[in-house]
């Protein structure tokens, strides 16, 4: 189970980076069809405190609806979908400003016909002032993303190669790629560190490989040989199950689902003692409740590889194994699985 201090900490963490995020600003883009202008700094208004009522938007969020089609779309277009997502954040405010919501969806700030607003820009001498821009407007998100490929693919009249140097092909990874939009997609000299902030914060790089298939069950085993499912994964009573719990005598070995890295292993008071192991296609599982940790962070360690032993640490009513799957090695809620969808429900019986 997860303590609840341990969430409000986490939540308390999210509200404040999206509020950094409320003040950061991007820049004034132009498409293939439009003419070239001086880049200036601009921001969108943020959205009023109704609209974020009726449909705020974590980044989690945000990141959860884009993330695989940005994958696959990059893969096809020689792009990282890491600074893709990240741009999108940041430009969009985590989809928390007005240009980003109904009826605009324009996630990346994208001029042309279709939406006014005041922006504040800068000039060429630094100097701040307000003007009307207009923006592009979008039926939905996927629109937003596909128009923002175009540009970052065919550049701007006069220069179809301006954004060439953010490309796969000739960065050889996200940093020199946003290293390359600072100056160009905004003006903001600190854009590339902005963007690898949130790339390294939400580990926007498992998007820039292909999809290892969650349905490649047979990739994972049950982490117990002998068990009694006693809670499963999903809502439970007034609060949320993050897992599956596995009764089994105190002692029980505890096997490594897969091979992979050991990134925690540690007391909490919560999970007591648990332990957390990445694997290649880029999920995390954690094994808590732990009476006795056998592996320490950052070893290597096989399929079936004994990792610790069921106990009752923490907040425990039993000997037991709390076993969860989750697509962030930061463990966020959002990013959680269901482990019998991982591994099968034959895992389970």
């Amino acid at each position: 189970m997860m303590e609840d201090e341990f969430m409000k900490k986490t939540i308390k963490w999210s509200c404040c980076l999206l509020a950094l995020l409320q003040f950061s600003t991007g820049t004034t883009r132009v498409m293939a069809d439009s003419f070239k202008e001086t880049s200036v700094e601009k921001m969108s208004q943020p959205a009023t405190k109704n609209q974020k009522e009726k449909g705020d938007q974590t980044t989690w969020q945000l990141i959860t609806s884009l993330g695989e089609e940005a994958r696959e779309i990059a893969q096809e277009e020689d792009l990282y979908a890491s600074v893709m997502l990240a741009q999108a954040i940041l430009e969009s405010n985590s989809g928390q400003s007005q240009l980003s919501q109904a009826p605009y969806y324009n996630l990346f700030g994208v001029k042309g016909q279709g939406a006014s607003f005041k922006t504040l820009e800068e000039d060429s001498q630094g100097k701040m002032y307000t003007t009307q821009t207009t923006f592009k407007k979008y039926n939905n998100y996927e629109d937003s993303l596909g128009d923002y490929v175009k540009l970052i693919k065919n550049g701007i009249i006069g220069d179809k190669n301006f954004y060439q140097g953010s490309w796969k092909t000739n960065a050889e990874n996200y940093r020199v790629a946003t290293r390359f939009l600072t100056g160009r997609y905004a003006t903001d000299h600190k854009y590339h560190e902005k963007l690898n902030q949130l790339i390294e914060d939400y580990e926007l790089t498992r998007y820039d490989h292909k999809q290892t298939l969650v349905s490649e069950k047979a990739d994972y085993i049950r982490p117990l040989d002998a068990f009694k499912l006693t809670s499963k994964y999903g809502k439970r009573n007034d609060s949320f199950h993050r897992g599956v719990d596995l009764a089994a005598p105190q002692g029980t070995k505890i096997k490594a689902s897969r091979e992979g890295k050991v990134t925690r292993a540690a007391f909490h008071p919560s999970w007591g003692n648990y332990v957390t192991v990445q694997h290649s296609d880029g999920l995390t599982t954690l094994y808590a409740h732990c009476e006795k940790i056998n592996v320490e962070v950052g070893q290597l360690i096989e399929q079936g590889e004994k990792i610790a032993s069921v106990g009752s640490t923490g907040h425990s009513t039993g000997p037991h194994l709390h076993f969860e799957v989750n697509r962030s090695q930061n463990l966020a809620k959002e990013q959680l699985l269901d482990p019998v969808e991982v591994l099968g429900e034959e895992a389970f019986e």
